[in-house]
């Protein structure tokens, strides 16, 4: 029940400051108009009535000088918001061309990470392959070199999978001859 009692409280609550927004907005644009807005047209009725050209003169201006007023604000506003968007579009394309610029730099240090590890690997096995062939000779003498080419062959080459060498070979069925009728009963 008390939640349903907040919403309409909350309802009230902005009704009432609405309200009193209204109510002290009016205030001010009565004290506007009463203090300044009104003394100001009845002096422009009056001094209208005492010269009316020079008044004329005078509303003609200011009529006029509104377009001159409003351009330049205008130009203004778009001459600031131009130069922000420049400057936005200028520092984003600074960001992407320098990100660009360091993904690029990453790539080539993989790249040349790659070409590193993959010298690495040939040296190390060269080293190792010679050192074992070595030590192989060495001791066994010319046995050691058909133990070293067996040893090369199982690391160096790629060995057949276990699936491979577990399954059966199933006979083929295309290649036995089909069985005929005739011969079962050429026997008899």
């Amino acid at each position: 029940m008390a939640r349903r009692e907040e919403p309409e409280d909350f309802q009230e609550g902005l009704t009432t400051y609405f309200e009193k927004c209204a109510e002290l907005v009016r205030q001010y644009a009565d004290v506007i108009e009463q203090r300044y807005a009104r003394p100001a047209l009845a002096l422009w009725i009056k001094n209208f009535k005492e010269k009316p050209i020079t008044m004329t003169f005078i509303a003609i201006l200011c009529i006029l000088s509104v377009l001159p007023i409003l351009s330049f604000v205008g130009i203004s506003l778009f001459i600031i918001s131009s130069i922000i968007f420049l400057a936005a579009v200028s520092a984003v394309m600074a960001c992407l061309v320098t990100e660009s610029i360091i993904v690029s730099i990453a790539i080539c240090a993989m790249c040349s990470l790659v070409v590193v590890a993959v010298l690495a690997t040939v040296f190390f096995l060269s080293v190792y392959s010679a050192t074992r062939f070595a030590l192989l000779v060495r001791s066994n003498g010319r046995s050691g070199f058909k133990e070293w080419a067996m040893e090369a062959r199982q690391h160096l080459l790629p060995v057949k999978g276990a699936e491979e060498e577990e399954k059966p070979n199933a006979p083929d069925v295309t290649t036995q001859p089909p069985i005929s009728d005739c011969a079962s009963h050429s026997d008899d």
